[in-house]
């Protein structure tokens, strides 16, 4: 990765050419993990037969096919997580079979015909998804079933019964397609697929109960009202999310409380419950586009040298973060306090610009403070010391940047308050 490319990341940006690297090493690494899978594959295990045809298959589609599907972001957390059983000795709880419903995916969208034997999941009570696109509900509780693909369209067959699969919908009322979250605004798109069946194959997430509802029309709206924020003032930031954020998870919120998150295995996707307004669905996607890009560069270099666990302070956290986690929550927080520089500029004058003062001040001098805590730290690779000194280089001048003196008290008794309600609690705790 050329050094400027890495400077506009240091300093929290992305750029499209920043972003199409880290996507192209995402595919990379997917297509790693798939070689992978099947050369850990035994002769006797009951996929082998399915998996190798579905290899064929991906070999056979247009790369552009066989990279989206691949790609798709609950299915590259798979095949991590499926290459770490298989590695590990732990054959029996994995489910590479899942490959050749990635395969009728890829067959169905590039038009490629295709006649593929798909296993289900252990315990999937005749449904058979395919990652993507959507789930068949199969008449009876079955072990496999037969997909045929040809000219974009498929046939699932199981226990004597044919059910019709299209990308673009179905009259089969037991064929379930998934659901897009579309916007557009300022000519600038985001499509979010809607999959939360695909999660469900990925190996330590089985029976999460975690995943919300699909989206009613008010998440609709406040992904419309987020997007229009995002395009109309973060603009550089909205280009990024467009070129790279492809699938939502909806989740349930802890209490009344919003939550958003990323999964560093699934680049590309993003978990989030209904933000309480569109200001804040914009913040979040922000936020979690930030975690994305790291976790992809984490994936392309070494930033830490190996050495012993250190726990250390994070202003956003209640429990003690290792220098993995501070130095995510760090580049996140860049991202966070960026989001209110720019939301300050252009809120008039009144409550909501003292509210986007305040936060951009008090996140501002808490990831400044963790970047100085980083950069002191001598296990940091040359990558990883570049990094954090381009991101405390960004925080340094955004310091310097005036606020109303009221914001400037605020954002401080805020970072005080915290600070002296961690350190009660880790003296509670002994």
């Amino acid at each position: 990765m050329p050094r400027s490319v890495l400077d506009e990341l240091a300093a929290g940006r992305g750029g499209a050419d920043a972003m199409a690297r880290l996507q192209a090493a995402q595919h990379s690494k997917v297509l790693l993990l798939v070689r992978a899978l099947r050369l850990l594959l035994h002769d006797t295990h009951p996929h082998r037969t399915a998996v190798e045809a579905a290899y064929r298959v991906l070999a056979d589609v247009p790369p552009q096919e066989s990279r989206a599907a691949l790609g798709h972001p609950p299915v590259a957390a798979w095949a991590f997580g499926t290459v770490s059983l298989l590695s590990s000795g732990a054959a029996p709880a994995a489910y590479p079979g899942l490959l050749a419903a990635v395969a009728v995916t890829a067959a169905v969208r590039s038009g490629v015909d295709a006649d593929l034997e798909v296993p289900l999941a252990p315990g999937a009570a005749g449904q058979l998804d395919l990652p993507g696109l959507g789930t068949v509900a199969l008449p009876v509780p079955t072990t496999h079933a037969r997909v045929r693909t040809a000219g974009g369209h498929a046939t699932a067959f199981a226990a004597g019964e044919q059910i019709d699969i299209t990308d673009g919908g179905s009259t089969d009322r037991r064929w379930l397609p998934l659901s897009r979250l579309d916007v557009t605004h300022g000519g600038l798109p985001l499509s979010l697929l809607l999959d939360t069946r695909t999660w469900r194959h990925v190996p330590g997430l089985r029976g999460d109960q975690r995943f919300g509802a699909p989206p009613t029309g008010l998440w609709r709206s406040r992904l419309d009202g987020a997007w229009r924020i995002l395009v109309a003032h973060h603009r550089p930031v909205a280009e990024e999310i467009s070129t790279s954020l492809h699938a939502l998870v909806p989740i349930r919120a802890p209490g009344h409380r919003a939550r958003s998150g990323t999964f560093h295995h699934a680049f590309g996707s993003v978990a989030m419950s209904l933000p309480p307004d569109d200001r804040s669905a914009a913040m979040a996607l922000a936020h979690e586009i930030q975690h994305a890009k790291l976790a992809a560069l984490t994936d392309m270099f070494a930033i830490w040298e190996p050495g012993p666990t250190e726990l250390f302070y994070a202003p956003w956290r209640t429990d003690p973060r290792p220098a993995a986690g501070l130095l995510h929550g760090t580049y996140a927080h860049l991202g966070v306090a960026g989001f209110w520089r720019r939301q300050a500029r252009v809120t008039a004058p009144g409550p909501e610009r003292h509210r986007a003062e305040v936060e951009f001040a008090r996140w501002t001098r808490a990831a400044a403070d963790t970047a100085r805590v980083l950069i002191a730290q001598r296990r940091l690779t040359p990558v990883g010391r570049h990094l954090v000194e381009g991101m405390a280089g960004t925080l340094g001048r955004w310091l310097a940047e005036p606020v109303t003196a009221q914001a400037a008290a605020e954002a401080h008794r805020l970072l005080t308050a915290h600070r002296a309600r961690w350190d009660r609690g880790r003296a509670a705790n002994g």
